[in-house]
């Protein structure tokens, strides 16, 4: 049978978003939609995690096309400086996705994206309480609606997102990675965050 799932960690970091109540802006909507009851459909034969997919590569600022069924574009990533340590640093992505297709199509940060740090991918990254109360805090404090990701997206519809990952301040290569047919498809974009090219907030958020 068919059935919906809502993980613990979904359920905390929910929880941990609602240190502010603004709600996610989606462009070519017309309305918001809210974050708590919303769980990703999984369904009874998931794909082996472990059979390859395609990937394509992108970068800060590309809009990359996924066979024409939907386009995700990685606007920018701020980091918060007032956070970084020896052991973490805490960024923000900031993106565009279109569906482009006739059906809905799931998002959710806590499934749909994982990040590949020095190659090896890990979910600590993006499965990250402590930098979702952080990313509440700047986006409260700049005025923005900005959400992360929790929803599913209609047919022809555009939502502007954010992932906040903990990142550990030794990487070498740090890659967000979205999965956008999580369950059915291990196909992926690679979003290369290139240490050049993102953005710093240097004002302090406590």
């Amino acid at each position: 049978m068919n059935h919906r799932i809502l993980r613990g960690a979904a359920a905390a970091l929910c929880a941990a978003a609602l240190c502010c109540t603004a709600p996610l802006t989606l462009t070519g909507c017309g309305d918001s939609s809210s974050h708590v009851d919303y769980a990703p459909f999984v369904p009874d034969s998931k794909i082996d995690e472990n059979v390859p997919g395609e990937t394509i590569n992108a970068g800060i600022g590309d809009t990359a096309d996924y066979q024409g069924k939907l386009t995700v574009k990685l606007d920018r990533v701020v980091e918060l400086d007032s956070y970084a340590s020896q052991s973490s640093r805490v960024l923000l992505a900031e993106m565009h996705i279109t569906n482009n297709t006739d059906k809905a199509i799931d998002c959710s940060t806590l499934t749909h994206f994982t990040a590949l740090t020095n190659g090896e991918q890990t979910d600590r990254v993006t499965e990250n309480i402590t930098s979702e109360v952080y990313a509440r805090r700047y986006y409260t404090k700049i005025g923005s609606d900005l959400r992360s990701y929790n929803q599913a997206i209609e047919p022809g519809q555009t939502v502007e997102g954010y992932i906040s990952l903990m990142a550990p301040s030794s990487w070498q290569t740090l890659t967000l990675k979205y999965i956008p047919y999580k369950y059915y498809s291990n196909d992926a974009v690679l979003f290369d965050l290139e240490e050049s090219k993102l953005t710093h907030y240097t004002e302090s958020l406590e």
